[in-house]
């Protein structure tokens, strides 16, 4: 069996918050069975992905051309609608 070693850089934080604020990481830490600094990093991480990271809006998305229309879906044939579904579809479905 391979043992690997990963080494991750931290850096050391002191970090002020409340008794009741640190007993609670503290309770979750001890019903989860993980280090309490494990446990405010994940939470950390969390804050993090979930807040500052910049999140994709739909300009972040390249536009393409999936082909012309078959028919003009505004065309109203003598007043009635029509149903392009099964058109646009191939009748595949």
């Amino acid at each position: 069996m391979v043992n690997y070693t990963y080494v991750i850089h931290m850096k050391p934080l002191t970090l002020y918050v409340s008794d009741e604020v640190y007993s609670s990481y503290q309770e979750i830490a001890l019903k989860l069975g993980v280090k309490t600094a494990a446990l405010i990093r994940k939470a950390m991480n969390s804050y993090l992905s979930e807040n500052l990271k910049k999140k994709k809006t739909l300009d972040d998305f390249v536009s393409f051309n999936s082909g012309d229309l078959k028919k003009d879906f505004i065309h109203e044939s003598e007043g009635e609608d029509e149903d392009f579904r099964g058109e646009m579809l191939d009748d595949r479905y």
